[in-house]
């Protein structure tokens, strides 16, 4: 099996460097053109399965990259919950609640918060995706579209990567393909998109 799995298209929020986590808000007009380019890319490439966050910034853009198929939304594929962090500032964030910032970014394996999800919740998430989508091997190509965070949970499972070092891999640029190939029980990374040159939440 090989999973082709990305990033959302640029938001308004993204642009603004504000937290959406299950939060959300519209594409931009460059993020619903790297959902083009995307259908572009992978346009001979046949997708036995589509899945996507049910979160509308990546449902729209599963749309746009397969218009013509049907996508699978699935909140096991929904951003990290950040709580009240979602809808404030990034750098807000930084500067009043630098505890939990830190705590979220140099100490993974501690962060947690009673208001949204931890990364062990997150990663679990993924996991259950996976047990549904991916460990029966039922399809040779599938398309994942999803979050941020999401994406680096879905390499700690792939690269077996303990919580404590959860940030080896940053969250990875808008509407760019990352490629892994699944068979008997093993993952093979084979492509990894480029990193968001800004920490994102």
């Amino acid at each position: 099996m090989r999973i082709y799995f990305t990033r959302h298209g640029e938001t308004e929020w993204n642009r603004a460097g504000i937290i959406q986590g299950q939060d959300d808000s519209p594409l931009t007009k460059e993020g619903i053109e790297m959902g083009k380019i995307l259908r572009e890319k992978c346009k001979d490439i046949h997708f036995d399965a589509v899945y996507s966050s049910d979160l509308g910034r990546a449902y729209d853009t599963a749309k746009l990259i397969c218009p013509n198929q049907y996508i699978v939304k699935t909140s096991l594929l929904r951003e990290i919950d950040v709580g009240y962090w979602s809808g404030k500032n990034i750098q807000d964030v930084r500067k009043d609640d630098t505890w939990l910032h830190k705590l979220y970014f140099e100490k993974p394996h501690s962060y947690n918060r009673i208001d949204g999800e931890s990364l062990y919740d997150l990663r679990r998430r993924v996991e259950k995706f996976f047990e549904y989508a991916v460990y029966p091997e039922l399809d040779n190509n599938i398309l994942v579209v999803t979050h941020g965070v999401t994406i680096v949970a879905m390499y700690s499972i792939m690269e077996n990567v303990p919580m404590k070092n959860f940030w080896i891999n940053r969250v990875r640029r808008n509407a760019e393909f990352n490629i892994c190939d699944y068979h008997d029980g093993k993952f093979k990374i084979i492509k990894k998109a480029p990193q968001n040159p800004v920490d994102s939440i």
